[in-house]
């Protein structure tokens, strides 16, 4: 099959009727002389008129030939042949995958250069009649023209954010499906090939899919994967874990800096916790978790929010016991308990933040839920169960904690932080928290164990008297804020718009703080990259099929430079033309040459 890319120059075919007209309108009929020596000139006339004839006439069919070449070549022809360079107009979407992990340097150069070099040669191949989409780490597809999609790539740097290339391939195949009728549909996927890149798989995908696999990749890797705070609400001093995740075996220092001060160093191996203790004083505080850098910098540092107050002001109710009474006198002898918020622990309902407990006398519970009600409390206290339960939820604080006997909480707002059987025991809505069981041998073996007074300590200083809220996300992706917030504060105090409840973690790494209205700050978004991206181990061709679908193609430099636009490549023909009209013209010229010598001669 063969088509035009200049369809308008063929109108020039019909210049190749000029030849046969000059040679109509040059033929004359000779004057008829009677003259007697012309007779003996009759037989040469008659064969020199038949040669003259056949050279008119194979001049005629050169001259026409040669225009019709001429035109021919310049309508550019192609036609569909598997070892073509041109190609009908198609439609191509180029995943350029910029992740955290393209910021790799192997043999001193990024990976994302060599990605970049490999998309280059691509678009050298595009033609102004294809269409081409550029999707880069955030998932998006847009549609460029092609001097855009070249000063993008230019300038493309590795993000902190983890591309989904399932995903990808899927959305950037969509965004090509407008009804418009192309000759193929192409999404060409440039990645370093991580396992992680590859998301669960969509089913087939109803685009073809062509996978680079010769990027450079890195053989070994360490990072922080993740950090946290133990308590979350530091008493003035606490600590930080963080967790070394790579391939590496060999160990390395991890530091713990707040603000510009190292103030705890530690050695780990991937697969180990490592434990920073520091101090601060009261406030909110930013801090970083830093391992000795390595080949991919990025995954080599983690930011956490530290928030410290004095210990809480703790009051018992009169009902509540002597197990209560003597747990806290114990702490506040300790430093556990001091000046700061005030918390109440009763079984009656009072003002401020309160850990309320099931009333031992049966005839208050009603009056308890009727007071929850009044402030807004979305739980209650139901009917008593007996029984032995295991605790479960915080394993730091419930381990070995046993209920003999409890009040089912009945409600579905806040927070459920402890379970018994797979039902709330330990909830908290707004400031105040609900427990199941009074802390009494009767109720719980809780009083009767080391454990009782770190619980307490951790009801009282970490649960009921820290109105904070401590958010994780990866950059870019979607998180709920809590009520009442309506910014984040980022570093040197620029605001971005939070929305209402919803909103999208800065692409940026970092602390940013929630504010209200007010300007208080009430927790923190801690903005870390994906520990995903950490892992480099290249997937294998099957697995690259088992998440795109069947109408995918893993190939090497040589496999994609031959793919390529292969459902639209066609043979460009207009070179052959021109040289054919070469030949034609020297071939015309030398039988003009040799025939008007000869009719002289004759």
């Amino acid at each position: 099959m063969i088509s035009f890319l200049q369809p308008l120059a063929l109108l020039g075919l019909a210049a190749a009727a000029i030849p046969p007209l000059l040679h109509l309108i040059s033929r004359r009929v000779p004057p008829l002389i009677t003259f007697p020596p012309v007779r003996y000139l009759s037989e040469t006339e008659r064969k020199q008129s038949r040669r003259l004839k056949l050279r008119h006439l194979l001049l005629l069919l050169l001259r026409t030939a040669l225009i019709a070449l001429i035109a021919f070549a310049a309508s550019r022809p192609v036609a569909r042949m598997p070892l073509g360079t041109a190609h009908e107009p198609s439609d191509i979407a180029l995943v350029l995958d910029n992740s955290l992990s393209s910021g790799a340097v192997v043999d001193g150069r990024s990976v994302l250069d060599a990605l970049v070099d490999r998309a280059r040669s691509i678009l050298d191949r595009v033609s102004n009649a294809d269409r081409v989409w550029l999707t880069l780490a955030d998932g998006i597809p847009h549609r460029l023209s092609i001097p855009e999609v070249r000063a993008v790539i230019d300038t493309v740097t590795p993000w902190p954010i983890r591309l989904d290339l399932t995903f990808a391939a899927r959305v950037s195949s969509q965004a090509m499906e407008d009804g418009r009728v192309v000759f193929a549909r192409e999404v060409i996927v440039i990645s370093d090939m991580q396992v992680s890149a590859f998301g669960p798989s969509e089913g087939d995908n109803p685009t073809r899919v062509l996978v680079w696999r010769d990027a450079p990749t890195l053989e070994t890797n360490r990072s922080l994967d993740s950090a946290w705070t133990e308590p979350t609400v530091w008493a003035l001093e606490g600590q930080v874990v963080g967790a070394v995740g790579g391939s590496s075996t060999a160990p390395a220092t991890v530091s713990l800096n707040i603000g510009t001060t190292n103030v705890a160093r530690a050695f780990g191996a991937p697969g180990e916790l490592v434990l920073l203790p520091g101090s601060v004083d009261p406030g909110w505080h930013t801090a970083t978790v830093d391992l000795d850098p390595d080949e991919l910098r990025a995954d080599d540092r983690r930011y956490q929010a530290l928030v410290a107050t004095t210990p809480a002001r703790v009051s018992t109710g009169a009902g509540m016991g002597m197990f209560v009474e003597d747990v806290v006198e114990a702490l506040r002898v300790s430093g556990r308990i001091g000046d700061g918020p005030a918390v109440a622990l009763s079984d009656r309902v009072v003002a401020g933040t309160t850990v309320l407990f099931p009333p031992d006398d049966p005839a208050l519970v009603g009056a308890a839920n009727r007071e929850l009600a009044s402030r807004g409390i979305g739980w209650r206290f139901g009917d008593i169960h007996g029984g032995e339960w295991q605790v479960t939820g915080d394993s730091t604080v419930a381990s070995n904690v046993t209920v003999l006997r409890r009040r089912r909480l009945q409600g579905s707002e806040g927070d459920v932080l402890l379970s018994v059987s797979g039902e709330p025991w330990l909830v908290k809505d707004r400031d105040v928290v609900l427990v199941g069981s009074r802390f009494e041998p009767a109720w719980t073996n809780l009083p009767l164990t080391a454990g009782f007074a770190p619980f307490v300590d951790w009801l009282v200083n970490r649960v009921a008297a820290r109105q904070v809220v401590m958010l994780t996300a990866p950059p870019g992706t979607p998180i709920s804020l809590p009520p009442g917030a309506e910014s984040l504060a980022g570093a040197g105090g620029v605001e971005i718009g939070a929305g209402a409840g919803v909103g999208i973690a800065p692409i940026e790494p970092g602390v940013y703080y929630l504010r209200v209205a007010s300007g208080d700050t009430i927790g923190a978004l801690q903005v870390n990259p994906d520990p995903r991206e950490s892992h480099l181990d290249r997937a294998e061709a099957r697995s690259v099929a088992t998440s795109l679908g069947s109408n995918v193609e893993v190939l090497n430099d040589g496999g994609l430079d031959r793919e390529l636009f292969s459902g639209a490549r066609r043979a460009d023909l207009t070179g052959l033309l021109i040289a054919v009209a070469i030949l034609l013209a020297l071939v015309e010229l030398l039988v003009a040459t040799i025939g008007g010598g000869r009719s002289s001669e004759g």
